[in-house]
């Protein structure tokens, strides 16, 4: 097991046997306090022992909560701080902690065993249970590493994967193996195994101000708590940089915290190589360096990085991310430049990576479900003020009109238009097996859940409880990086959750809060952006190459009996023998996401069925000495050269 794990916790390992019990710790130095671990930890005086993986970001608060000082906890990493809180309050302990974690406590002496992870589910834990033992490690094949754990699918998981439907229940990848659900506790003691949440959103309060601009301001402040908590670092501090609000705001306000500090900030942007051009169809444009050049150029100690990775095919880091992630990737195109991101800024000197992935929800949530809120208490003056409003601001009718009264459409009507609305050339249908579907559809808990039906504060609630990244923040440790996301931030998020709507989307602007807050960060080649960026839009002439390796790829599917019991192939070899020309793709945008899930589903079988543990852990080559003939594989921005 802790050869599994080793390439994710590089800098130190260390096991120890108590009583019945084994526990082993696997160490990346992130923060300067990481240098104090020296987990397992015990407690002999209470018979405890805590294993800890990932960062508390309220270290004060709790200390003072434990009667500490700064002189105490000055030499005290994060785990003995939470084996502290642990032994005071157990279990209550865990609403207290803020940060990213993944926790277990065995306290022999009661005979009782407890995991648990934060609320948003950035650091994973699974566990497995046979007679006479129990097992939990953070990744899957540390698991499958013990005899006798079975290295079969999970087929709830993987039909939600291959169905595009949030995760439910504590099912994983694999048979046999569970996952520990954001923001819940696992227990096992004498009475049995029993999982319940320590932390929901369902009871926060609306949150009432005298004036809008003290939502601005309160939001600001929150802002800049929630990124200032993700920049406690070892090392240097990166970040994701697009053309959108949520990477260049999270980037902004970092960049002028450290600079307050004295220290530089990585910032990474993808781009198609020079010469693709910038417009596509549909309303988004390929190259993002525009806006992201415009922000850097703002501020004087970002390094901006423009990335281009068209010499790279995904297909070639396929099977080595499968093998870090335990599970297949969600969106296949983008390994390459996610990827050659964290080796660049690993080799720079950075620990820390931050993103604004949950951004959509919370920073800059577009706050369109206000029209179907007036229109749901019969405020139509209001809603069609609004309605005028977006419109002016260059929001198409289509969408108004969907945001209006898609909540309000019967479910067959809405799938029509939704079918209708499907971009040309995309792959019709689902890429799961019909008889996959007739099985696991009916029961499913999510068959009943129409996620656009809910208001506003409810739907996104829905969404954030719903999502798990914990398998591609463990996959960031192994390339030696920390992913950080300040917009999950869970004080932030539990803030901006409590916002009225109409702060989010109101006179006619979408991320209304957002554009006040940020109005004079933001360069107006972001604010004022017509088009949204598109990732990877490039794709077409980096997979047209590979287009008789994918049709070997769903050969090889075929003639898998397992593949072929949950996948529809058929749809997807109609797809390749269709391969759209330059212009269609152009029209398209992306890549089909049915095509990268079913390619990415049979890596993922591929994995099972050749199940070898010292594949799972051997380390694939460094993608940056991939690059042929010696051409840099990253061009510097010019703001920087």
């Amino acid at each position: 097991m802790q050869e599994m794990l080793t390439p994710y916790g590089r800098d130190a390992q260390a096991a120890r046997i108590v009583g019945n019990a084994g526990l082993l710790r696997t160490l990346l130095l992130i923060t300067p306090e990481d240098r104090h671990d020296a987990q397992p930890l015990l407690d002999g005086a209470n018979q405890c022992a805590l294993l800890f993986d990932g960062r508390l970001d309220n270290r004060e608060e709790l200390a003072a909560a434990l009667g500490l000082t700064a002189a105490d906890i000055a030499s005290m990493a994060d785990s003995q701080l939470a084996l502290l809180a642990c032994l005071r309050w157990d279990t209550a302990a865990l609403p207290r902690m803020l940060g990213d974690f993944a926790i277990a406590m065995w306290q022999p002496a009661r005979a009782r065993l407890w995991l648990a992870r934060s609320p948003l589910g950035r650091r994973p834990l699974f566990w497995h249970r046979q007679d006479g033992f129990f097992a939990f490690a953070t990744m899957p094949k540390a698991l499958l590493a013990i005899p006798g754990v079975p290295c079969a699918p999970g087929e709830t998981r993987l039909y939600e994967d291959l169905a595009m439907v949030p995760p439910s229940g504590p099912g994983s990848f694999f048979k046999d193996i569970a996952r520990v659900q954001p923001g819940h506790v696992v227990t096992l003691d004498g009475t049995g195994l029993r999982s319940t949440p320590y932390h929901r959103f369902d009871n926060l309060k609306m949150l009432r101000l005298p004036s809008d601009q003290d939502y601005v301001d309160a939001f600001r402040e929150h802002l800049d708590r929630a990124v200032a908590r993700a920049l406690r670092s070892a090392g240097k501090v990166a970040s994701h940089l697009s053309s959108g609000f949520d990477s260049s705001t999270v980037t902004a306000v970092a960049a002028r915290l450290l600079d307050g500090r004295g220290q530089d900030l990585l910032s990474y942007t993808s781009i198609p190589r020079p010469g693709f051009g910038a417009a596509l169809a549909s309303g988004r444009h390929a190259d993002e360096r525009a806006g992201a050049t415009a922000l850097s150029k703002r501020f004087p100690n970002i390094r901006h990085f423009l990335v281009n990775t068209d010499r790279v095919s995904p297909l070639d880091l396929l099977d080595p991310m499968v093998a870090r992630l335990d599970r297949a990737p969600m969106n296949l195109m983008n390994l390459v430049w996610v990827t050659a991101i964290n080796e660049h800024a690993v080799q720079q000197g950075a620990k820390v990576l931050l993103t604004g992935q949950k951004g959509n929800m919370t920073i800059s949530y577009s706050g369109f479900r206000f029209l179907y809120s007036l229109l749901r208490s019969g405020d139509l003056g209001q809603w069609l003020h609004e309605l005028r409003g977006f419109r002016r601001n260059g929001a198409s009718w289509g969408h108004l009109l969907r945001s209006s009264f898609g909540p309000m459409l019967p479910q067959p009507v809405w799938n029509a238009l939704q079918a209708a609305r499907r971009r040309p050339g995309n792959t019709t249908g689902s890429p799961v097996h019909p008889r996959f579907v007739a099985r696991m559809s009916a029961s499913h808990p999510s068959a009943g859940v129409h996620v656009r039906r809910l208001p506003g504060q409810q739907m996104r609630i829905h969404v954030l409880m719903r999502q798990d990244p914990g398998e591609y923040y463990a996959a960031a440790n192994w390339d030696g990086l920390e992913w950080r996301d300040p917009t999950a931030d869970l004080r932030l998020v539990e803030f901006l959750l409590s916002v009225p709507e109409r702060q989010f989307g109101h006179h006619g602007q979408d991320r209304w809060l957002l554009r006040r807050a940020m109005h004079e960060v933001l360069p107006p080649e972001i604010t004022q952006a017509r088009t949204k960026g598109l990732q990877c839009a490039d794709w077409y002439e980096t997979l047209t190459p590979e287009v008789p390796r994918m049709r070997s790829l769903v050969e090889e599917a075929a003639r898998s009996s397992r593949v072929g019991e949950y996948v529809d192939l058929a749809p997807i070899e109609q797809a390749l023998a269709c391969w759209p020309s330059a212009d269609e793709a152009k029209e398209r945008g992306a890549l089909d996401m049915q095509l990268q899930r079913t390619i990415a589903a049979t890596g993922f079988m591929r994995y099972v069925e050749n199940w070898d543990a010292a594949s799972a852990v051997r380390p694939p080559q460094n993608l940056l000495d991939r690059v042929e003939n010696g051409k840099p594989l990253f061009t510097p921005a010019k703001s920087f050269v």
